[in-house]
């Protein structure tokens, strides 16, 4: 899959609802797609997306497989990742998700790249997309949900049921809503051997 837009933080227009052939427009605009037929590409490549993550969801038991169609969608992944049942890779941006080699990702965890609040909240929060980059040997336990813009620094974990608003530092354990720093931890020959 090409992909279209940098991966850097862009800002985007809020949601505003309108009738399907000017919302396709605007959003094969928003995506990147210009030319001739841009609408039919963007709607096709949606359409696509969402059949790959449905399938992910819910009918693939094989961490690898899920990890190859994940990849289909245009999400980046390393070597040796394993992606756990019913996990949500951002429906509408998944070419935002970096995940390094080694990464683990529970059942039902939520990566989202994009916040894109309706045009009545315009002035209270940003609407916007941003990567989502997971380090290497990070492990995000069940249940996290990763917010747009959140870097998850190599070999960290992310306790069950966590919601991460801002970066992770490398090496820790973080854990709540929103995640903080739980315990650092004590490193040799680049292993965790335990905390501090």
């Amino acid at each position: 899959m090409k992909d279209f837009l940098p991966l850097e933080k862009q800002p985007l227009p809020n949601h505003k609802e309108r009738n399907f052939f000017k919302a396709c427009r605007l959003s094969a605009k928003e995506h990147g797609y210009k030319g001739f037929m841009a609408s039919v590409r963007f709607l096709y490549r949606r359409y696509m997306d969402y059949f790959w993550q449905m399938l992910a969801f819910r009918a693939i038991p094989y961490s690898k497989i899920r990890v190859k169609v994940h990849k289909w969608r245009g999400v980046k992944i390393g070597k040796n990742v394993m992606i756990g049942p019913q996990v949500v890779i951002d429906d509408v941006y998944p070419n935002f998700v970096i995940i390094e080699d080694g990464v683990s990702l529970a059942a039902n965890d939520y990566i989202l790249t994009h916040s894109k609040p309706l045009e009545y909240h315009r002035f209270l929060t940003e609407s916007y997309v941003a990567p989502v980059v997971i380090k290497k040997n990070a492990w995000i336990a069940i249940n996290v949900t990763i917010l747009p813009g959140v870097t998850i620094g190599e070999g960290s974990i992310v306790a069950a049921g966590s919601v991460v608003t801002k970066d992770v530092p490398p090496f820790c354990m973080v854990g709540g809503t929103p995640a903080k720093v739980i315990k650092e931890f004590e490193m040799k020959d680049g292993v965790p051997v335990g905390f501090k």
